[in-house]
């Protein structure tokens, strides 16, 4: 999502990623990296809770499942899906469902 972040903006979207990680944990990921250009959510204590309302939360690993949530300008939920690998999120699929909201 990293490399696609501008045709989100582009669109009128806003990425967001989330992780139960603690924020100094996030800002070290961030930067071996070399940045991630959207905001980072530390959904940290308490733990998982945002990813377990949003039924994204890996219970096992007490961490969120790789995920695409799309909330439209109401709050609304209109697009969840779950993903096992990076490689398995189409970007250019995803920006159609945004396009959807247009």
């Amino acid at each position: 999502m990293r490399i696609h972040n501008a045709s989100f903006e582009e669109a009128g979207a806003q990425v967001l990623g989330i992780s139960c990680d603690s924020r100094p944990t996030q800002v070290a990921f961030s930067s071996s990296l070399g940045s991630i250009p959207y905001p980072l959510l530390a959904d940290y204590w308490p733990h998982g809770a945002v990813c377990q309302s949003l039924g994204i939360l890996n219970e096992q690993l007490g961490a969120p499942f790789r995920a695409i949530i799309i909330v439209d300008k109401e709050g609304v939920i209109r697009f969840k899906e779950t993903y096992t690998a990076a490689g398995d999120v189409n970007p250019q699929a995803i920006l159609a469902e945004v396009e959807k909201l247009q």
